[in-house]
């Protein structure tokens, strides 16, 4: 029963901890953030925060971890909701196109670098934790690719795992591009229908045309 409470104390206090560095991290940007100040927002000394997170790098990847965790567990729903290869993969973009609005902060995170060092994982073990949720997250997109290859709503020479890095930079890319530039792309197109329309040239890429 001790241990128990300790577990739950333990959480509580690294959850108010992360918390606070959110806010901090979107109000003021990560590197303007310091220790000192993430500390005083939780409402703990410095000291106490050291006692939960080594760094305020570790603190930053346990929130782009919690993130990817958020996004693995979204993904999974769009799975299971929609069988056929178009409505799923209008489905993740849509998806990714509103994690990017409420977690721009992290998105560029979670599809950038991913250590892949046993020395990183070995001095902060979140970076392997990050690193299996991608894993499990690929491994989710290359299955569904593979059985829409084999039922011809995909094209059947394409291979899952470099069309799945195509995937994530190309729906990546144009997400950001719409974020970013919207107030330029505003007087030729609407942004969502800048979205709309380069999804719909990736998915017919994807299938020879417009299944």
């Amino acid at each position: 029963m001790r241990g128990e409470k300790r577990e739950k104390l333990t959480q509580f206090n690294r959850q108010n901890i992360l918390e606070a560095a959110q806010q901090l991290f979107s109000s003021k940007g990560v590197s303007q953030t310091t220790m000192d100040e993430i500390a005083a927002k939780a409402d703990y000394s410095k000291s106490t925060v050291y006692v939960y997170f080594k760094s305020k790098e570790e603190i930053y990847d346990t929130i782009v971890f919690e993130s990817m965790k958020m996004l693995k567990n979204r993904l999974q729903n769009i799975l299971q909701k929609n069988t056929d290869f178009k409505s799923f993969f209008f489905a993740i973009c849509h998806e990714m196109t509103v994690f990017q609005r409420e977690y721009s902060l992290y998105f560029d995170s979670i599809l950038g670098e991913i250590s892949v060092k046993p020395e990183d994982f070995e001095r902060c073990p979140v970076l392997r934790e990050i690193y299996c949720t991608g894993e499990e997250i690929n491994q989710m997109i290359s299955e569904k690719l593979t059985a829409c290859m084999a039922n011809g709503s995909v094209r059947s020479e394409l291979q899952p795992i470099p069309t799945i890095f195509m995937l994530w930079a190309s729906i990546g890319g144009i997400i950001r591009m719409a974020a970013q530039k919207e107030k330029y792309l505003k007087k030729q197109i609407l942004r969502e229908d800048f979205l709309q329309y380069s999804f719909t040239l990736l998915y017919e890429g994807l299938t020879g045309g417009s299944k």
